[in-house]
């Protein structure tokens, strides 16, 4: 048996011995080539032309020989038995009767419409990684051009044939399975809002809800962080939905019942954004050097009121933004920094604080984002605006 692995670090082992390095890198990519093309013929002019494009003629017609040699000599049955390739002058193949697996051919047979959950995600778990992994060849842009295409394509595969295992899964009422699917297709793609809209469906039906606000947040912050783009009008209205949703009423807590990270922070009423900056520089104290790439770019707007957090985010220079820019980037990442983990805020002179800050504290306190405790100067849970004197 014939034991072919195209997806991740190639391999090639023939009656359990690894026969890899006889066939070398060239010898994989022409492995994968033909597989590529099933089993049609393909011209040896052209696979020559692939694989030593800065080769005379003839010198690339007889690396390939020696290729196809080396596969059939190290493939053969014996005297009188088949090898995995058929070849003639000017075309070869593989040959589909010899006694082979390859991976690439399982996923390509591979009919989702007819096949089970548990069957799809087999097969998706079969993909070893990349197409070719770690391959590149120099001065072969064409086939270097090949194997890039194959690998987004076959990328896009594997997401639909998961995307369809969710979807089965889903239909049998499995939900934990059809969001750890979903998830794991999130991972390649992350501003994919039709894929973040059904797993906060999923949360919701799941009865997590706070689960779908808490991720809507994330996807909102990745979204406006690394492409400076708003969630589209669907899925915001899902997150609307839930928020409006009625909620248990949550009764006062003492401060050393809060979890999490808690801050102290101050109210200045003299000094616009005085408290969102407070918090802001209190917090970076309290996470150290624990900040996400994705944050940089709220930091970087954070910079205009608060100088650490310019800093932060590598910012040269003095850093402006507008108030409304300001008060969004603190929300954003505020709420970032509460998905992650619980976050208790502890607002001393509430009653002091800025008309800006007050504006963003109400924001949040008709939100009430998820793992987001705000605080009195009592340590009881604040749910309303605090009166100004």
């Amino acid at each position: 048996m014939l034991q072919i692995r195209l997806f991740g670090k190639p391999q090639v082992i023939c009656d359990g011995t690894d026969i890899t390095p006889e066939l070398g890198n060239k010898g994989c990519a022409l492995l994968c080539i033909l597989f590529l093309r099933g089993g049609d013929y393909y011209a040896r002019e052209k696979l020559a032309a692939y694989l030593w494009p800065d080769s005379a003629v003839s010198a690339a017609k007889y690396n390939l020989r020696y290729t196809l040699w080396k596969i059939k000599k190290s493939t053969d049955t014996g005297e009188g038995g088949r090898s995995l390739i058929k070849l003639d002058r000017e075309y070869c193949c593989i040959d589909r009767a010899y006694d082979y697996v390859c991976d690439l051919q399982t996923i390509d047979e591979i009919d989702p419409e007819t096949r089970s959950a548990d069957e799809l995600k087999r097969a998706c778990d079969a993909f070893g990684g990349e197409l070719l992994e770690g391959y590149y060849f120099n001065h072969c842009e064409d086939l270097n051009e090949l194997i890039l295409s194959q690998r987004i394509y076959y990328e896009k595969r594997k997401n639909r044939l998961l995307m369809k295992a969710a979807e089965l899964y889903e239909q049998r009422d499995m939900l934990p399975e059809a969001v750890g699917i979903l998830e794991r297709v999130m991972e390649y793609e992350p501003y994919n809002e039709q894929l973040a809209l059904r797993l906060m469906t999923l949360y919701e039906r799941g009865g997590d809800r706070s689960r779908a606000i808490r991720f809507f947040n994330e996807f909102r912050n990745r979204l406006a962080s690394n492409l400076e783009i708003y969630p589209g009008s669907a899925i915001t209205q899902k997150y609307a939905e839930l928020k409006a949703a009625p909620a248990a009423p949550e009764p006062a807590q003492a401060a050393d019942s809060v979890p999490g990270l808690h801050v102290q922070t101050y109210c200045l009423r003299a000094v616009p954004c005085f408290w969102m900056a407070d918090t802001v520089g209190k917090l970076l104290d309290a996470v150290g050097d624990d900040v996400r790439p994705d944050d940089r770019a709220l930091l970087r707007v954070l910079g205009a009121i608060q100088p650490a957090a310019a800093v932060c985010a590598g910012a040269e220079g003095e850093v402006t933004a507008a108030p409304a820019a300001v008060a969004q980037a603190f929300i954003w990442w505020l709420t970032g920094l509460a998905a992650r983990q619980p976050l208790a805020v502890h607002i001393r002179r509430a009653g002091e604080m800025d008309d800006v800050s007050r504006g963003v504290l109400e924001y949040l306190l008709a939100e009430r984002p998820a793992g987001l405790t705000l605080l009195t100067e009592d340590g009881c849970t604040l749910v309303d605006m605090p009166s100004g004197k």
